[in-house]
């Protein structure tokens, strides 16, 4: 069946650092666009980090932001989906988090995020995403409204003990994930990038079989089970591409082929042109590709 959604990871997967969409994947999009393709971004981020993106490449469908937790619709601002923590389990995440030490954002609606003054911001993170994090005094009695997610941080050689400690006190009752070699995040039980699509997919009326999803890290991993075609980036964690039913070759094709995950997933989110080729390869016709 013809591909009528694809839903893209952005960093790692669209995009590495800095930010800049190569040129032979716009064009790609370009053209699985005008042949009647949906596409989507797929990402743990903000609206307000992602949006900029989704209007340079005049995407035509609603994102998917915050893991899963938020639909939004990048040319209008109208949210289409959400779900949120519950708040009573988001005062017990906030509260374990302050008597623990962790470093942790917390994502509410309307890009707002904040932080505990006993636990400074993640400056690298703040950066990265473009948010600007605001600071209260206890912020598990300050937490009023339900959450869309938090956002751990940890030293590569610690982020395994704060994924272990989150999913000793919380693993039945909230989503827990890493997203990227130092981040945990977590959303309400059961929203992920795959349930995202799988509803998106529902609401535009396109079949499961004709969905093509691409990622590169743990998080990714439910789209690329839930997609008709999941693919992998071929610097992707273990995880993805466990998930994936094609793993996509390094571009140039030259390049090396990984055969085992990246030290610590690649800090430096090194990507290549798997995108445009899956699109060349999956999507397009034969004279519809790049040159």
């Amino acid at each position: 069946m013809a591909m009528e959604l694809i839903a893209l990871d952005l960093d790692g997967t669209l995009v590495g650092i800095p930010m800049v969409v190569p040129q032979r994947t716009r064009q790609a999009l370009r053209s699985a666009m005008k042949a009647g393709c949906r596409v989507t971004l797929a990402t743990g981020r903000s609206f307000a980090s992602t949006a900029p993106i989704a209007r340079e490449l005049h995407l035509n469908t609603p994102l998917i932001l915050c893991q899963g937790a938020l639909i939004q619709d990048h040319r209008n601002g109208a949210v289409i989906h959400r779900r949120t923590i519950p708040l009573d389990i988001a005062h017990e995440v906030a509260a374990f988090a302050k008597t623990h030490s962790l470093a942790m954002h917390v994502h509410l609606e309307q890009d707002q995020v904040y932080a505990d003054r006993a636990c400074p911001p993640i400056p690298r993170v703040a950066v990265l995403s473009g948010m600007q994090v605001k600071t209260v005094d206890d912020l598990p009695e300050w937490l009023e409204r339900p959450p869309l997610k938090f956002l751990f941080y940890g030293a590569p050689d610690e982020i395994n003990d704060v994924l272990s400690a989150l999913e000793a006190q919380f693993d039945s009752r909230l989503q827990i994930v890493q997203s990227w070699h130092h981040l945990v995040e977590i959303t309400a039980l059961n929203v992920s990038k795959g349930e995202a699509l799988a509803w998106l997919a529902s609401r535009s009326d396109v079949p499961q079989s004709a969905t093509l999803a691409m990622g590169d890290q743990d998080n990714d991993a439910s789209m690329l089970t839930w997609a008709g075609l999941g693919i992998a980036m071929n610097n992707a964690s273990r995880a993805a591409k466990a998930a994936a039913d094609v793993i996509a070759p390094p571009w140039p094709p030259s390049a090396r082929v990984s055969t085992t995950d990246a030290p610590a997933n690649k800090p430096d989110m090194q990507h290549d042109e798997g995108v445009a080729w899956a699109i060349e390869r999956y999507v397009l016709g034969p004279g519809d590709g790049v040159e």
